[in-house]
């Protein structure tokens, strides 16, 4: 995000403060996801906008998905993800009904298929009602969170992964860091 002449890597971090390949990279990591996609689902959840709340938390899986499996095909590495780390959508059916309906049909053509729905009047991250599946984009963001922090400790207690994840993050920013001077 450019504010003025300055680009941020999350809110508060400049690209030419991120510590790629040190230390602080998982916690400025943990920041930029936070900051650009789970604190902004939250705060459309609170304004009572499910669709939009819920389209910034599956932004945020396809960004966490691409990160930690380094899958290219989009659809393994998505439903690989949420099958490994959303308790919620452990099943194969789950993982394909929020890729497929969910992902897929908000990415592709700004709908959610099949008569889903996000709502923020369920309890539970996905509900079956009279055959429609509803997600709870909070629910779904706070399983989320708690994949991204899961991942964050496996960063800061494996240097080999840290290592992988701060090549991966290096080549898909390679162009924001040579615009701002970053080597």
């Amino acid at each position: 995000m450019r504010i003025e002449d300055h680009l941020y890597f999350a809110p508060n971090i400049l690209f030419v403060d991120v510590d790629f390949g040190g230390a602080e990279l998982p916690e400025q990591f943990r920041a930029r996801i936070r900051g650009f996609y789970l604190g902004p689902a939250h705060a459309c959840a609170q304004g009572g906008h499910a669709f939009a709340a819920g389209a910034l938390v599956l932004l945020c899986v396809d960004a966490l998905a691409r990160l930690q499996t380094g899958d290219e095909v989009v659809g393994r590495r998505f439903k690989k993800f949420v099958r490994d780390n959303l308790p919620s959508f452990a099943s194969e059916e789950r993982a394909d009904c929020l890729y497929g309906d969910f992902r897929n049909g908000l990415i592709h053509e700004g709908r959610i298929k099949s008569g889903a729905q996000f709502s923020l009047d369920t309890g539970e991250t996905l509900t079956e009602i009279n055959g429609v599946v509803l997600v709870n984009p909070v629910l779904l963001a706070n399983e989320v969170g708690g994949a991204l922090d899961r991942y964050i400790e496996v960063l800061h207690g494996d240097a080999d992964a840290r290592r992988g994840f701060s090549d991966a993050l290096s080549r898909d920013h390679d162009d924001d860091r040579a615009m701002n001077g970053v080597v």
